[in-house]
């Protein structure tokens, strides 16, 4: 107990001494900001945001072996820190330009935030350089429907589809560099790819892309005491919300729009995402199934529900079933085999279970969970015999 109080007694001291030393900081050559980081680190080893910063200045001199340990160290000592992450995943990607570790990076904010718009664009930027174009486009979709006016995925679309879009689109995004300022970093992205259990809805095919259906007027305009707003409207409202982490309050913007439009399988879909979340499982499995029945083609609703009734419910065969007939029509997606491996390898059917891990390091030799689990499997053959 008195060691908590000292430690944060220290963190308390180091940030005020931290803010000082950046002001000389910004006075001064680079050179001479290095050391004063540098001395400051001396006593307090601990402080994440010197760590950060002190990367930045690394990677602004050349010197990417350090930068890439302060990095790695600032997002160590705080992995909450949604910069530090942010941070390293770009380093990863442009500077050293190791995908898969970007990759999971990014999936891991994701699953943290559904709604995280860099994360969606910087996982798009990734998959689109890697090849990978109709993940890209899915990414950069799902930006869409959450930020209709965001250029990089407008930019991003255009070139992967030039033809007609569903939204306005441009040209293709360059990938984020890893360069921060050293308070308050400002935040542009690389990109994403696979993996993250519950994503939130999207558009017909498009992995975390929220679908929009048309605006439906309310039929109690005439009664309202001020402008009645349509299902889409509510919509958008509630993915902001969402995004800034109110979940109570898009919860209650969604079932708003449901009462508009019960057909609406977007915000039924993110209703399940978000009942989930708080642990309300059998609403989350409802409003999933609805989304599923409503669209029964939007491989992202299929995939929520498959994943809500493997991890909840424990209802493996049924959840298998879904998988399986999804993997038919999409038989190089990550997520879908990975699903389909770890449902296998419950059941006891190792021999399937492996088959489905190496076709995705067949896909993506890079991917360490599919590499994990291999060995895994492999120790506890061995250990049997």
């Amino acid at each position: 107990m008195q060691q908590t109080a000292n430690q944060n007694l220290i963190l308390i001291e180091g940030a005020a001494t931290y803010e000082r030393i950046l002001a000389e900081v910004r006075e001064v050559e680079l050179d001479e900001g290095l050391r004063h980081l540098k001395d400051f680190l001396k006593i307090y080893p601990d402080f994440a945001k010197a760590h950060n910063d002190l990367a930045v200045m690394y990677y602004q001199t050349g010197n990417s072996l350090k930068a890439l340990a302060h990095y790695e160290k600032a997002h160590k000592l705080d992995p909450a820190n949604i910069v530090y992450r942010k941070n390293l995943a770009d380093f990863y990607f442009v500077e050293l330009e190791w995908t898969g570790d970007a990759i999971n990076t990014y999936l891991d904010i994701l699953k943290d935030n559904p709604f995280d718009l860099e994360a969606l664009n910087a996982l798009g930027t990734i998959s689109l350089q890697i090849g990978r174009r109709e993940q890209a486009r899915q990414y950069f979709t799902r930006t869409l429907q959450l930020d209709t006016s965001n250029q990089d995925a407008q930019m991003a679309l255009r070139q992967l589809q030039p033809a007609a879009l569903p939204e306005p689109v441009q040209n293709a995004p360059q990938a984020a560099s890893p360069v921060r300022k050293l308070e308050q970093p400002e935040r542009v992205s690389p990109a994403p790819a696979f993996k993250e259990l519950f994503r939130v809805s999207e558009p017909e095919a498009a992995p975390k892309a929220a679908v929009y259906t048309a605006p439906v007027q309310s039929t109690f305009a005439s009664q309202a005491t001020e402008p009645a707003r349509s299902a889409e409207e509510l919509y958008r409202e509630a993915l902001q919300l969402a995004n800034t982490g109110k979940s109570d309050d898009a919860i209650s913007q969604l079932e708003k729009v449901i009462g508009l439009d019960s057909g609406h399988a977007a915000a039924q879909n993110d209703l399940g995402v978000l009942y989930q979340k708080k642990g309300e499982l059998q609403k989350s499995r409802h409003h999933h199934e609805e989304a599923a029945r409503l669209q029964p083609a939007n491989k992202i609703f299929q995939k929520n529900l498959a994943d809500l009734l493997y991890v909840e419910f424990y209802e493996f065969e049924e959840a298998l079933g879904i998988y399986v007939r999804l993997q038919a029509k999409a038989p190089q997606d990550i997520e879908i085999l990975k699903a389909i491996a770890s449902i296998c390898n419950t059941l006891g059917k190792e021999s399937d279970a492996r088959f489905f891990l190496e076709r995705i390091l067949t896909l993506q030799p890079w991917d360490r969970d599919a590499q994990t689990a291999i060995k895994e499997m492999e120790a506890a053959g061995k250990a049997g015999v």
